[in-house]
């Protein structure tokens, strides 16, 4: 009897040896990773994905979206490019209407992109990280802060939201060259000395981009376009300035452009392509700021599905950066001088998160002239989520966190409190 036993084990195990080799032969590493992507939707909850997605749908007036890897699992449109009322919008005429692919001001999210095509000059060996700003701009009055201070927002470069209006002149929209040119002037004093301090200043990042443009030769809208929205397959995604006219490409003058303008000229953009306009408040068209021309810390227009290909494109098929800046620049970078970390965890371009729930998250927040955005990628599983709204009322609030625990087989309720951290 034993030795039938036996027997009858030895052919189980030839039998599996047999198949696992049947399986290595016909199921390769690659076959085997499309099979899993294939089988994204099978293997989460996407009925209780939409669950959310439907209870969002009274307040959210915008675009959400949640996908693994390429695998869209919800994505939904809801509301006016510009709002008549308060959400829920039902029967929104067609010319009103948010579709998938309308376009929003991603406000901070942008600061990703900056980070980017920053990292891409270092990775080419064109700038580095330590090199002073001072080096390239050597008129500016903030001796000792380096590339890398402005890219983790550890300067003391004071803010320029906060700075009088007047000392720009009569243009209609500020850009990087004119702000530079008030910095050099006006030689605002730091706020903390550099590396003793972390303090969230989009002057950092608008003087990044004007970096980008001197290091390597062309208009930051150029810059971006070919190195990172090209190879990314963002064919949407575009800056403000291409949306009124005022960029170099179609070479108008900022004093020809009224910021008060209701409507801007779509003709740079795909055809029947849609852009929202902001909202602080209901049925209250947000106007044009005269700082929407300084780009680099704002300005880039987006739709979810284009921010979907760019997540894939950098954080998963490394199209856009080696592997190695990628990683940086979703890892903590903003360490002081002292060796003390910030409570805030910053990278280049990213905020950071070490859930005790839901692991790493990387991500950034957008709230700029009516709109309020969220972009959040997560390593472990390259989930990927995206909130747009053209409209201050905190419809997203603790929504993510609702999604993640879908997707993590965990059933909570999450109130607005447990997202009151997402920072912008």
């Amino acid at each position: 009897m034993k030795k039938a036993i036996f027997a009858i084990a030895v052919f189980v195990c030839f039998a599996l040896t047999l198949k696992a080799d049947t399986f290595t032969a016909f199921f390769t590493k690659e076959r085997y990773t499309q099979y899993l992507l294939d089988t994204i939707g099978d293997r989460y909850d996407v009925e209780g994905l939409e669950f959310v997605a439907n209870d969002m749908s009274d307040k959210l007036n915008g675009i959400l979206l949640v996908a693994v890897r390429d695998t869209v699992l919800v994505e939904h449109a809801y509301g006016e490019l510009r709002l008549t009322g308060e959400p829920p919008h039902r029967d929104v005429p067609e010319n009103n209407r948010i579709t998938e692919t309308s376009l929003f001001d991603l406000a901070s999210i942008s600061k990703q992109f900056t980070a980017v095509s920053v990292l891409q000059l270092c990775a080419q060996g064109k700038i580095s990280l330590d090199d002073t700003i001072t080096k390239y701009f050597p008129n500016l009055p903030y001796q000792g802060v380096s590339i890398r201070n402005l890219l983790t927002h550890t300067t003391g470069i004071p803010e320029y939201f906060k700075f009088k209006y007047t000392v720009y002149g009569s243009v209609a929209f500020v850009d990087n060259e004119l702000l530079l040119r008030v910095l050099e002037k006006q030689k605002y004093a730091k706020t903390f000395q550099t590396g003793t301090k972390f303090e969230y200043v989009n002057t950092n990042y608008a003087i990044l981009a004007a970096l980008v443009a001197k290091v390597s030769g062309m208009p930051f809208e150029e810059y971006v376009h070919e190195h990172l929205f090209k190879p990314a397959g963002m064919e949407n995604t575009c800056f403000f300035t291409e949306i009124v006219g005022i960029d170099a490409k179609h070479g108008r003058k900022y004093a020809n452009v009224d910021p008060k303008a209701e409507d801007v000229s779509v003709q740079p953009l795909p055809w029947g392509v849609t852009i929202a306009r902001g909202h602080r408040k209901v049925a209250v068209t947000a106007k044009f700021d005269r700082l929407n021309g300084v780009l680099g810390d704002k300005g880039v227009y987006s739709n979810a599905e284009d921010m979907l290909r760019w997540a894939n494109a950098l954080f998963m098929d490394y199209k856009i950066l080696p592997k190695e800046w990628v990683d940086s620049a979703s890892t903590r970078e903003n360490q002081l001088n002292d060796g003390s970390l910030p409570k805030s965890i910053y990278g280049f371009g990213f905020r950071i998160e070490e859930s005790p729930t839901h692991g790493k998250l990387v991500y950034h927040g957008g709230l700029w002239n009516g709109f309020q955005n969220l972009f959040l990628y997560r390593p472990s599983d390259n989930a990927v989520i995206v909130f747009l709204s053209n409209l201050y009322n905190k419809a997203h609030a603790g929504r993510s966190d609702q999604m993640l625990n879908i997707l993590d087989g965990i059933y909570e309720e999450v109130t607005e409190e447990d997202e009151e951290t997402i920072s912008y």
